[in-house]
């Protein structure tokens, strides 16, 4: 099955229900493993059902979630991003553009990479039990990213700990990791949206892999084989997963790193309601030396933390 190319994968085998997952050399997993190598070394996204996170528990970060950002400007910058000091907090609208050609993205966002520092500035005063949910949320993408990874490893005929050495401080200070809540808010007047903007320009993720949970509201496109813009049609119970940059780098192109964006809706009605996204960046530590694992020299080695600094300094408006 698949929705516009991009495949709808059973990750049940591997699911987080699953308390103790199939070996890899389970007929199943090796299935699996192969439906998801298609998937990412063509298109580079695919739709996970039977993941095992809990719905109730999506909908109760996303009900967390929408608290903060109903919160007055005024509030909200109190846990705004600290230039060069700290990269999580809330970034408030059009700070980011993730395409430079365009004006800056029609959306807030707010970032929480390590979960276990305890110098963050959590909004519980103004939201409560945000900690505790986001925690939580925080902790199943991690433990499912790292369940992805070792089914891409498989898929690409290596061992599936191949990647482990990169990810040793998910949740703490230095590790790669983020989740990301984007709130794109309604916009009640079209004609006042700048020439060229959209609500999230056109880019490439940086990191390992994205995972990603929609809303019903629609706008997500990403690039087919063909190079041709295709909607990312929201499926309620699914996890969107694709493939950033430098996994592209890190398997020497054998999985890719594909172009996608979010449109303003051309329905009027979408545009008077928020678009909301839960976004899990599974980027290596910040000092994971990446290198293509085939030997082949074809990216020169990068670190992790900074090739996605760079990435960040182009995008950002300070």
């Amino acid at each position: 099955m698949a929705v516009n190319g991009i495949p709808v994968v059973d990750f049940s085998t591997m699911g987080l229900q699953n308390q103790d997952p199939l070996s890899e050399n389970s007929e199943a997993v090796k299935e699996l493993a192969d439906q998801i190598y298609h998937a990412f070394s063509t298109i580079g996204f695919v739709y996970l059902k039977n993941h095992g996170i809990p719905q109730e528990m999506i909908d109760s970060v996303f009900e967390t979630y929408d608290k903060c950002f109903n919160l007055s400007v005024e509030v909200k910058e109190k846990y705004s991003k600290k230039v060069g000091t700290s990269p999580d907090g809330w970034d408030a609208l059009e700070r980011e553009s993730t395409n430079p050609e365009r004006p800056g993205d029609l959306k807030e966002s707010f970032d929480v990479g390590a979960v276990d520092d305890e110098n963050f500035c959590w909004p519980d005063a103004d939201v409560p039990n945000f900690r505790e949910n986001v925690t939580s949320i925080y902790q199943h993408l991690s433990s499912l990213g790292l369940r992805v990874l070792s089914v891409m490893a498989i898929g690409l005929q290596l061992k599936p700990d191949v990647f482990a050495y990169a990810y040793q401080k998910i949740g703490k200070p230095l590790g790669g990791a983020q989740l990301r809540y984007n709130y794109y808010p309604m916009i009640p007047d079209v004609t006042k949206v700048k020439p060229g903007q959209i609500r999230c320009g056109e880019h490439t993720d940086y990191g390992g892999i994205t995972l990603l949970i929609q809303d019903d509201v629609g706008g997500l496109e990403v690039t087919n084989v063909d190079g041709q813009f295709v909607p990312a049609t929201p499926m309620k119970g699914t996890v969107l997963v694709n493939i950033a940059d430098l996994m592209q780098m890190w398997t020497a192109d054998k999985l890719k790193s594909t172009v996608h964006r979010v449109l303003i809706p051309e329905v009027e009605i979408k545009r008077r309601v928020p678009r909301r996204s839960l976004v899990f960046f599974v980027d290596p530590d910040e000092s994971a030396q990446i290198s293509c694992m085939d030997g082949s020299n074809k990216y020169p080695p990068v670190t992790s933390g900074q090739w996605i600094k760079n990435k960040l300094q182009a995008t950002y408006k300070y």
